[in-house]
């Protein structure tokens, strides 16, 4: 019984670590948009588009809307305080 557990939690921690490297490389993205949008003289907000990737992934996913939009949430937090930093 705890070799399957530790099969599962051995499951976990890889999937985990490749969530991390994904949203590593999603904000090394939001850093070429920080100088997009600086250059361009853009806010670094954008309600409706964070509403459109919510929509749209919540309708393709057997996630939750609710979890979805927590988690975009977190992750529209830490773009826009990354683009926000001088």
């Amino acid at each position: 019984m705890k070799n399957k557990l530790e099969d599962y939690r051995t499951k976990i921690d890889k999937i985990d670590r490749k969530i991390i490297s994904l949203l590593e490389k999603r904000f090394k993205v939001v850093e070429g948009i920080k100088k997009y949008k600086a250059k361009n003289n853009l806010p670094v907000e954008d309600k409706k588009r964070e509403q459109k990737i919510i929509n749209s992934k919540a309708k393709n996913s057997s996630l939750s809307k609710d979890f979805i939009t927590k988690f975009f949430t977190i992750i529209f937090s830490e773009s826009k305080k990354i683009q926000e930093t001088k």
